[in-house]
């Protein structure tokens, strides 16, 4: 398998990254230079690094869509900087700007985005071929969404596209080419599988098992009688109208605690499990019985019940991890996903995770001089 070294990789990503200017009280106004996104060279871009779903996942691809990961927000925090330069924007002691902060983290970590972006990769492939499968029609409207706020542009009423949007997409994908590689097709995807990938969690989440809603205890008025023949003439008195407190007393069965009214719980004491499933199958204003039993011929008058819904949060959450275990079962399926393995036994891939395009690349207002970092 062909292998980049750690050195190497530094090497070539230094080569690509602008002179560092030194100290300077304002920003320059001119454009960081960058050359191009390019495999590393000396190595195969047409090297598979995995197969899934039939599609072959190459060198140039994936390093392209690891620079696009890198990019994208970093072409969304220029675009703020062009308005508002960087003074406040890149002072990253401010709680304002901590997303800001966790960028630059998490571009500091190559390896964690050069795995960021397989996972992405896959996932894109395996929403669009489901989505293939399912004949789903996108959504033009979200589509138009997702490549606005891409781009940098906004809808109007309705979704309408600006009259510049064609212009901004133009000049996007300039960029998008420069600093990434990656073609118009392949970026389109990426929001294509955006689209699908929201329509496809509410198709599959749909089939999850949701939990039901559960009866956590029951209000009743009961007591046990000394014959079935009592216990059926408490019953046809309750279903009169008259009080069970009433009623009981007649036959000495009065509560000795004076409560004419008590909560059943699935562990209360005294009562069988015949007894329990009995009373929680009720619904409030059923008198249930006779049962017989140890202490008697059993009646109850059921007068409310305590339930456990499952709050809308809950059940959406339940639907929203059933898509990701199936997408996960596909990633794990070898029989539709592959990912290649290098000569120590680990995935090919992380072999070929570029360093760039780094901040200062895509804006001159992102050099370390303009950025203040907490103590």
């Amino acid at each position: 398998a062909q292998r980049v070294t750690d050195q190497a990789a530094t090497a070539f990503a230094l080569t690509n990254a602008p002179p560092t200017a030194g100290p300077s009280p304002t920003p320059s106004p001119t454009p960081t230079p960058y050359g191009t996104a390019t495999p590393l060279p000396g190595y195969d871009p047409d090297l598979v690094l995995a197969t899934v779903g039939g599609q072959d996942i190459t060198v140039a691809y994936y390093q392209a869509r690891v620079r696009y990961e890198r990019w994208l927000p970093l072409e969304g925090l220029k675009r703020l900087l062009d308005k508002e330069g960087p003074s406040r924007l890149l002072d990253l002691t401010l709680s304002e700007n901590s997303r800001t902060l966790s960028l630059f983290y998490t571009l500091s970590d190559p390896d964690s985005i050069g795995v960021q972006s397989m996972d992405a990769i896959l996932t894109d492939q395996i929403i669009l071929r489901e989505a293939t499968n399912r004949d789903l029609e996108l959504e033009q409207t979200v589509f138009d969404g997702r490549m606005a706020a891409r781009i940098g542009t906004t809808l109007g009423e309705g979704g309408k596209r600006p009259d510049d949007w064609d212009e901004t997409y133009q000049a996007f994908l300039e960029r998008l080419e420069l600093y990434t590689g990656m073609s118009e097709e392949q970026f389109l995807d990426t929001v294509r599988a955006l689209v699908y990938y929201e329509q496809l969690r509410v198709i599959i989440g749909d089939q999850a098992e949701l939990p039901e809603t559960a009866v956590t205890s029951v209000t009743v008025q009961d007591a046990f009688f000394d014959s079935r023949a009592d216990a059926l003439d408490v019953i046809e008195r309750l279903q009169a109208g008259e009080a069970l407190v009433d009623i009981a007393r007649d036959y000495g069965k009065s509560p000795s605690n004076g409560e004419t009214q008590r909560e059943i719980q699935r562990d209360t004491e005294g009562l069988d499990e015949e007894l329990i499933n009995a009373i929680f199958e009720a619904t409030p204003g059923m008198v249930i019985g006779p049962f017989p039993s140890s202490a008697g011929w059993y009646v109850a008058n059921i007068l409310d019940r305590k339930l456990d819904i499952p709050a809308p949060g809950d059940l959406q959450a339940v639907k929203d991890e059933y898509f990701r275990q199936w997408i996960l079962t596909k990633m794990d399926d070898p029989e539709y996903t592959t990912l290649l393995e290098n000569e120590n036994g680990l995935e090919l891939y992380r072999d070929f995770i570029p360093l760039d395009p780094l901040p200062q690349d895509v804006s001159p207002m992102m050099r370390d001089e303009f950025v203040k970092l907490p103590e």
